[in-house]
């Protein structure tokens, strides 16, 4: 049965719901910490109608007040706790108290199992966005925090898995695929042969594959993907194996590290030629490869920033006179590629009222396509060009709005210029009068044609060469250097909330606790913004109360002096 307490309901200004439970200077030191910014924040915004639909209105017994559970489970997530650790929080840790505003103890006692249920159904209704977004833009709008500039970076993270070999790896999914046929069809294990159950139901101290030297590994990794494909003949067309979850992976990883040849021979694909989505871990089916990372994820993480604050104030700490949040959070298979995350952050933001009109992002984001598609919607994408560049120079060339030649660099306008729509380029022609005599002919790429001197080109290319002039400019270098600081952001992410390995797997757990994790970056730079501020106000009012004394002494001195 559902138990919610209300936080709307009204109270006298001589009781408020601390009172007996904490003094008024705590609670006044608690407002600018990050309890406060909780409490005020991040608990009215928890979306716990979502949460209580799952449970009755009126049968059952009354769950724990869900805001408080819901509130301990972000909290236990930003704080990288477990789940004991989190259960003694919630019983005995004030600024928890506050932040979850909840002082009866009985609301405060609860099992890990209780926490575990509610992280597991906020999981599975994918919760996680939803109060990231409701909570960041209720900030934005409460600090009027300008979202016109922004930058856009990715940092590479590992779920709780181990990290397999090859040998390990196939091993390891025909273990997990005996046990499960053992469990669910013994006759049909008992029928197996007895190699099978040598090799890999040994107990590690005794098995197959901890004798192998590092020089015979090749040749145990081709033995065991012979064992692999055995299995999965020895049960094809048998529908109740193949329903086998375990077996589907058996069928996986063969597809994706080893091959058949004509003879009916197993071959084993080299490593370099396996693809960087196969399976890295059975217990992690989501976690795919990056060739300069290794395995497991990728967050994209998009935040404002203010280019005229002071250079030596835009660090970590965020110790600044303005408030930066990161409006943009997502996980992604390991083997994404940082090209396509451009269009789904701008659309996120965009559907939130938060679009920048500038985006800093390094040199993988910053393809011509994702510049054009950011342009369209007005969002100026800053990003270096990626490759070397060209021999083709188009200096001097002037060109217009459609990237037609209007001028050459000797001042002489083409006769025409066509589209070749079916090379997807533009054809501009000059007379041969015009080309014959010029001075700058040996610097010049036009080329002679059958009907006068031409020039093929790519607008894309033009866009591209255009991009990396001005790449030398100085004014790009003062607009892009405020890039860096993303950086000092995701290494304030990863080590002060944990994200950088995460205790769940699979990609739905893994987005959550993340999701989470930014947020709490979010509650952490909104304190430090509010205690500055908070103290900046303190030192105003000091310094009025001193004038104002000093400027009763001087009436008091003019008064004596009157009189005397």
């Amino acid at each position: 049965m559902q138990y919610i307490k209300s936080r709307n309901q009204l109270t006298f200004d001589v009781t408020p719901p601390w009172h007996g439970v904490l003094s008024e200077k705590k609670v006044k030191r608690l407002e600018n910490t990050w309890a406060g910014v909780f409490r005020s924040y991040i608990t009215a915004n928890l979306p716990v109608q979502t949460i209580a639909a799952h449970y009755s209105e009126r049968m059952g017994r009354p769950t724990k007040e869900l805001i408080t559970v819901m509130g301990a489970v972000v909290l236990q997530q930003i704080f990288d706790m477990t789940d004991e650790r989190a259960v003694d929080e919630v019983a005995f840790n004030q600024q928890w108290h506050y932040a979850l505003d909840s002082y009866d103890p009985d609301d405060q006692m609860m099992a890990e199992r209780t926490l575990w249920g509610m992280r597991h159904l906020m999981i599975e209704t994918g919760i996680d966005q939803d109060v990231f977004k409701r909570v960041t833009d209720h900030l934005a709008d409460a600090f009027n925090v300008d979202t016109r500039f922004q930058r856009l970076d990715s940092v590479h993270i590992r779920s709780n898995m181990a990290r397999l070999g090859r040998v390990r790896l196939l091993a390891r999914i025909i273990t997990r695929f005996l046990k499960n046929l053992k469990r669910h069809n013994g006759a049909v294990f008992e029928s197996l042969p007895e190699r099978y159950r040598r090799r890999y139901l040994k107990e590690k101290s005794e098995g197959y594959f901890g004798k192998v030297k590092p020089s015979g590994s090749q040749v145990r990794l081709v033995e065991i993907a012979d064992d692999l494909y055995g299995l999965i003949r020895m049960y094809a067309g048998n529908s109740d194996i193949e329903k086998m979850y375990s077996y589907g992976l058996l069928n996986r990883v063969f597809s994706e590290q080893c091959r058949v040849d004509e003879d009916n021979r197993v071959i084993v694909i080299p490593a370099k030629e396996v693809a960087s989505d196969s399976l890295q871990n059975p217990s992690d089916v989501d976690a795919t490869y990056d060739g300069h990372k290794g395995q497991g994820y990728q967050v994209q993480v998009m935040e404002t920033y203010h280019p005229d604050e002071s250079e030596n104030n835009n660090d970590s700490n965020n110790e600044n006179d303005v408030l930066d949040l990161i409006t943009y959070v997502a996980v992604e298979p390991a083997h994404s590629h940082d090209s396509q995350a451009v269009v789904p952050a701008l659309a996120d933001v965009s559907e939130r009222d938060k679009r920048p009109e500038v985006l800093l992002a390094d040199t993988l984001y910053g393809s011509d396509e994702n510049v054009e598609n950011a342009k369209e919607d007005g969002t100026k994408l800053i990003s270096p060009v990626a490759g070397k560049e060209g021999n083709k120079d188009y200096s001097g060339f002037e060109f217009n709005e459609q990237f037609q030649i209007e001028r050459c660099p000797a001042g002489h306008s083409p006769e025409k210029v066509k589209d070749n729509r079916s090379k997807g380029s533009k054809t501009a022609i000059w007379d041969v009068s015009l080309c014959v005599g010029c001075s700058l002919r040996s610097q010049c790429p036009v080329k002679e044609g059958k009907r006068g001197y031409r020039l093929q080109y790519l607008v894309k290319d033009i866009r591209v060469w255009q991009r990396r002039q001005k790449e030398k400019t100085e004014d790009f270098e003062e607009k892009y250097r405020w890039r860096a600081g993303v950086e000092a952001s995701i290494s304030r992410f990863i080590h002060q909330t944990g994200a950088r390995r995460v205790k769940y797997r699979g990609l739905q757990r893994v987005q959550f606790a993340e999701v989470i994790k930014a947020l709490g970056i979010n509650m952490f730079r909104t304190a430090t913004y509010v205690r500055k501020n908070s103290q900046i106000a303190s030192l105003s009012c000091l310094f009025r109360r001193f004038r104002l004394y000093l400027a009763s002494k001087y009436r008091q001195w003019l008064l004596i002096r009157r009189v005397c």
